[in-house]
């Protein structure tokens, strides 16, 4: 029986992090936890815990790694304003779940090392497909293992995530794996898509 995937974390990318987060917390009403730089992939970011192991990153270019501009992951140096780009899900069981999902025509890269440091010092490490082999509009979502690293979205927030729709033109591309999985079924839409919507102290609030 395939391990289910469990959703861990949605990616908000943004040309800029600060402003991007100060916009989300006057939204929101609650204040982002620190975050940390990203090495090698030129990007850092900031965190909101969701509740559940699951929570929002925004996340932008690193103007302390000027060497990666140009080839930052999600391609943040060429975007106009912020977007709901990605999603992660999390297992315990990382080769086997690529090796599933490749043998379904769904490719989601080679599997890497990550790591980061905490503004206080601490280096989290964990293994996870490579950020730079996002594919298919961020509609195939990036995977990770965590290890032993402590999982950051642990802690309450106040706010939380309602609901999470993708959307794609083609979703019977996703339809038989996706269902293994047990991730989301993915709906018909004009264009390729992840929407989201959080309930927050100052109500409900949609990203996409």
């Amino acid at each position: 029986m395939t391990q289910p995937l469990a959703l861990d974390h949605l990616l908000y990318a943004t040309p800029d992090v600060d402003a991007t987060t100060a916009e989300l917390e006057e939204r929101f009403g609650v204040r982002f936890n620190p975050g940390g730089r990203h090495p090698n992939w030129g990007t850092r970011n900031r965190i909101l815990p969701l509740g559940g192991s699951v929570y929002l990153e925004v996340i932008g270019p690193d103007e302390e790694q000027p060497e990666q501009a140009g080839n930052r992951i999600l391609d943040v140096d060429r975007m106009q304003g912020p977007a709901m780009r990605w999603w992660a899900v999390r297992t315990r069981r990382l080769v086997g779940a690529v090796e599933a999902l490749r043998a379904a025509s769904l490719d989601p890269g080679s599997i890497i090392q990550g790591k980061r440091h905490r503004p206080d010092g601490t280096l989290l490490s964990w293994s996870m497909t490579d950020p730079r082999a996002r594919s298919l509009d961020g509609i195939l979502p990036l995977l990770i293992d965590w290890e032993q690293t402590t999982h950051p979205g642990a802690e309450a927030s106040g706010v939380t995530l309602r609901d999470l729709r993708i959307e794609h033109p083609d979703p019977a591309r996703f339809a038989v794996a996706f269902d293994r999985f047990g991730l989301p079924e993915v709906a018909r839409g004009e264009v390729a898509a992840i929407v989201t919507t959080f309930d927050t102290p100052n109500g409900a609030i949609t990203l996409r």
